[in-house]
């Protein structure tokens, strides 16, 4: 009797569960790189090269409630064994709502990922694109109407500064005959932080993505202004990848920024790469990049860079 009464238990144990269960992804990733530059611009580079690796697992549950809903949560851990990319969303007929903790917001979905990402940290010139808070967000994704997407965010900066960020971006994405399209554009503002040691500023993106049969090639313009006048940069991108050989992606990038306030202000970034897919989930690529900058004051540098990148997810 007592068998039974425990087996009894555990089955209505286990049909509670199954029944409160939710749809888990577990999914990672490891970034690993071998930089080797010559960075004139960092005086105080005394080694002309250093290994990085960054490592991510992510976690997302998912379930759909009695009245339609979906209920998604995410959580990733980092190579600090930290959390980052925590998230919560209530998607339905009304589109999508993201709460977030932690989260990269508009401006990081910028048509500008390009081959020189990962070196980008050696180059003394602009980001790609206008900055987000990366800090508490409320994002509204409108559902997708004739391949029209709208988004809108809201960053809170917190209790100890008033810097909060809002976003809107507007996306259109069609097939065309042998290929696609999309245009993407993307305004940002961030307010000033109320102390007077940071002041705000506006940015926007916009970028156009034509792909045709084993060509990609993505142009885009992102400006970025501060409301002291102090400056206004603008820097114009165009990124061309071949996907034509069995395995092997080759890609080409070039930017050109400058600064309407202060016109002596240069700076020029151009790359290539080079992909090979080694298995399912493993690729192995070089990178060569080359950044030359003049500052405001007519100070000119040169910063080269290869990097050795192996990639694996899982």
């Amino acid at each position: 009797m007592r068998k039974i009464l425990l087996a009894s238990t555990a089955l209505v144990a286990f049909g509670t569960v199954a029944a409160n269960a939710a749809d888990v992804t577990i999914s990672g990733a490891t970034d690993w790189h071998y930089i080797n530059y010559d960075n004139t611009s960092n005086a105080g580079a005394l080694n002309g090269s250093y290994i990085d690796m960054d490592q991510d697992v992510d976690f997302k549950f998912s379930t759909t409630t009695d009245s339609g809903l979906t209920l998604t949560m995410g959580v990733g851990l980092n190579e600090g064994g930290d959390t980052d990319d925590q998230y919560f969303d209530i998607a339905g007929d009304f589109g999508t709502i993201r709460l977030s903790d932690d989260l990269e917001g508009l401006a990081d979905s910028a048509m500008d990922e390009s081959v020189a990402d990962n070196t980008s940290t050696l180059s003394p010139g602009l980001g790609m694109h206008g900055a987000d808070n990366n800090a508490s967000t409320v994002m509204y994704t409108l559902p997708t109407m004739g391949g029209l997407t709208v988004k809108a965010h809201y960053q809170d900066a917190g209790t100890t500064s008033k810097a909060d960020n809002t976003a809107f971006l507007a996306e259109y994405a069609a097939d065309i005959s042998g290929g696609s399209v999309k245009a993407q554009y993307i305004t940002s503002a961030t307010d000033a932080d109320g102390s007077g040691t940071a002041n705000g500023t506006d940015s926007t993106s916009f970028g156009l993505r034509f792909t045709m049969s084993d060509f990609q090639v993505t142009a885009s313009q992102h400006t970025k202004s501060i409301d002291t006048s102090a400056y206004d940069y603008k820097n114009d991108v165009i990124d061309v990848k071949y996907t034509g050989i069995e395995g092997i992606s080759i890609s080409a990038f070039s930017l050109s920024g400058g600064d309407d306030k202060n016109t002596s202000y240069d700076f020029n970034q151009s790359a290539a790469s080079l992909t090979y897919s080694i298995a399912t989930g493993l690729t192995a690529s070089v990178t060569m990049t080359d950044s030359e900058v003049t500052t405001s004051g007519g100070v000119k540098s040169n910063d080269d860079a290869t990097v050795l990148n192996i990639k694996a997810t899982f």
